[in-house]
């Protein structure tokens, strides 16, 4: 271990001045009838010392491209490039919301980003603020899907606290043609590294030319689908379709005022068939409209969703899903790990539908699930994929395979892109798998992907995990971490994989055994074959030897790569605000580091509190140079040794960077 007390330097430096924690800011728009304890975002400004707290916010994954690719589709129904889904979900409330994820399990870690394409972040409250960007490590994950993430703007009705007068300050115009609020709201966009605002407009007000004209100059201000563009979503809910009224929002004249309308949930057959005519008679696409799917009070889902995307013609426009995060809301009270099983089982049954293998109709009145309608897609990358399965949060915390934390964990930045198909398994005749994620077991992170095998000797059985867009290079490799529970034979593990000349037949290519870790984790090696350079699918594929197999199979890591990982430097200058004494008895600290010169080895930082004698303790991660312990216990000591790692894309750790922080 090295220890190193430079000083940081930057945003890093200045978070060390500050006490508190830094919770996710919130603003009303302007100054009037400002609530008890509110901010203006008029007075939020990086350059003036406003955001030392920013750093911690920030996302760092930019928005990956993506795409759907027809023909590898799980449903036969399902569409590509037409109908999209707009999710609108709570993962925190308006209020100390923490940016950094936090020390439970239980946390909407949304894992089904592949019929997304925009996530709105729901939030926002009369009296504590209006005008919410979303978490940092939400958005990486969001962006590492290639989705893109609104922070929301909420004008409440009057009886829910709404005051025209916030109406006013968002809408007021300044001499030279600029609105001050609305140039803030695009400065925050890119400061924080998300892509839009979702403007929830629920204050009756006779404005609606002023709030329009104040939208388009926002969406003026950038470049739709150019790097940094911040796009806006018009809330219609006064109206079921797009019309006469509303449409102003959408397009007037010649201006694009908003890139998209979400419509109220309460629309028929005819609304979708005057929208559509309303959309081509502005000449915008039908598919910027997305209506609302309500899923707190209503469960006719199918029935909408049947008139919305036809089964034999063409998708009428677009869904919004109004507050997503419900469809798994575990009952309270409800202890882990149960809790984990509800809201992944729910999350299922809604996403991908009641049949796990997507070979079944149903019920004529059963909801098929989401991937019924709109096709999978997948974010587009370049070599190395590496994926472990981690899901953004567990019972516990692996490093190589050791635990390294036991209890409950969230942060969506350190979720990966998780399987395409959930789940699309096959097998020789008597044979039979079954596949899904288990947090048991991991070897980075919280958890894996669990293979539950039935093999006759000499039987197969095969899943299809991935849709990629990925390019490999001559000399690429597939590498595959697994642990076995085999008590009555063992198999083989093969890659399956498609090349995108040919993305619907897979192919089998041999993986060899190359040795065992400490923690029981075989690691299997393979090189591509050279034609292959688009990588289209990724599977694997069991077969068992002369005994049948019966026990499971975990998968720790799946790695496609043309070169070996360097291990990443060490940060440098960790450095620590004296401890702040929380209402529980411990103590609350701000840390902040230097990050390596070359920082392109590294994927994120890990925080780890080490005691003489015994092995470092996981306390959390961050993409950015800071992190916050909100509860660092002193256990009947005075000091703690804190130590920072940069952690490379394929989980190895550096050298680690520590401080003793005494009380």
């Amino acid at each position: 271990m090295a220890t190193d007390r430079t000083q940081p330097t930057g945003a890093a430096k200045e978070v060390l001045q500050l006490y508190g924690a830094p919770y996710v800011p919130y603003w009303h728009p302007g100054r009037s009838e400002l609530p008890s304890g509110a901010h203006s975002l008029l007075d939020w400004d990086p350059a003036q010392g406003q955001d030392r707290d920013g750093v911690f916010h920030r996302s760092r994954i930019p928005l990956r491209r993506r795409q759907q690719n027809d023909r590898l589709k799980s449903r036969p129904q399902a569409r590509a490039g037409q109908g999209q889904v707009m999710s609108c979900a709570e993962f925190w409330g308006t209020g100390d919301n923490p940016p950094q994820g936090l020390a439970s399990s239980r946390y909407y870690a949304f894992g089904y980003w592949q019929y997304v394409q925009i996530l709105v972040f729901w939030a926002g409250v009369a009296g504590t603020g209006l005008i919410c960007p979303p978490n940092g490590h939400v958005t990486d994950a969001a962006h590492r899907n290639g989705v893109k993430v609104y922070g929301s703007v909420f004008f409440p009705p009057t009886g829910h606290g709404g005051r025209q007068a916030w109406v006013r300050d968002f809408t007021t115009k300044k001499d030279d043609g600029t609105y001050p609020v609305v140039d803030k709201l695009v400065k925050v966009a890119q400061h924080f590294g998300f892509d839009g605002w979702f403007i929830n407009y629920e204050t009756i007000t006779q404005g609606d030319a002023a709030i329009r004209d104040a939208l388009a100059y926002g969406r003026s201000l950038t470049e739709p689908g150019k790097p940094g563009a911040v796009d806006f979503t018009w809330y219609e809910m006064r109206q079921q379709s797009l019309n006469d009224h509303n449409a102003q929002f959408l397009q007037h004249d010649k201006r694009r005022v908003c890139d998209s309308v979400f419509v109220d949930c309460y629309w028929d057959d005819s609304d979708l068939t005057s929208s559509k005519a309303k959309a081509d008679q502005i000449q915008r696409p039908v598919h910027d409209l997305y209506f609302g799917l309500e899923l707190v009070l209503e469960k006719n889902w199918k029935e909408r969703l049947d008139l919305l995307f036809l089964k034999q013609d063409a998708h009428r426009g677009s869904l919004a899903l109004y507050k997503a995060h419900t469809v798994s809301t575990p009952p309270k009270g409800v202890d882990d790990p149960t809790w984990t099983n509800h809201l992944y089982a729910a999350e299922a049954a809604f996403w991908t539908g009641p049949d796990p293998e997507h070979t079944s109709t149903g019920p004529v009145d059963e909801f098929p699930g989401i991937a019924h309608y709109v096709a999978e897609a997948c974010p587009q990358s370049p070599l190395p994929f590496v994926t472990h399965f981690n899901t953004g949060h567990g019972h516990a915390y692996h490093h190589a395979g050791t635990v390294v934390r036991r209890g409950g964990w969230a942060n969506l930045s350190l979720q990966d892109v998780l399987p395409t198909y959930r789940w699309l398994t096959g097998a020789d005749p008597g044979c039979a798998l079954k596949a899904g994620l288990s947090f048991d077991d991991a070897w980075e992170g919280g958890s894996c992907l669990l293979l539950e095998p039935r093999l006759e000797p000499g039987g197969s059985a095969w899943v299809r995990l991935y849709q990629l867009d990925l390019p490999a290079t001559p000399g690429a490799q597939v590498t595959v971490r697994a642990k076995t529970h085999h008590p009555h034979g063992d198999c083989t593990v093969q890659a399956l994989i498609a090349d995108d000349h040919d993305p619907e037949t897979l192919a089998a290519v041999a993986l060899t055994r190359n040795g065992e870790s400490p923690t029981g984790w075989a690691t299997y090696t393979a090189y591509l074959p050279h034609h292959i350079r688009t990588l289209a699918q990724l599977g694997l594929r069991l077969t068992a030897g002369n005994l049948p197999v019966h026990g499971p199979l975990a998968v720790g890591q799946i790695i496609v790569h043309d070169a070996a990982f360097a291990t990443p430097p060490a940060p440098t200058a960790l450095e620590f605000q004296a401890p702040e004494r929380t209402i529980t008895g411990g103590f609350s600290v701000r840390l902040a580091w230097q990050p390596p010169g070359d920082a392109s080895a590294v994927h994120h930082y890990e925080v780890y509190e080490t005691t003489p004698g015994t092995d470092e303790t996981f306390l959390g991660a961050s993409l950015n140079p800071v992190f916050y312990l909100p509860q660092l216990a002193p256990r009947e000591r005075a000091a703690a040794r804190i130590a920072v790692t940069a952690v490379g894309h394929d989980g190895a750790h550096s050298p680690m960077t520590t401080a003793d922080i005494t009380w």
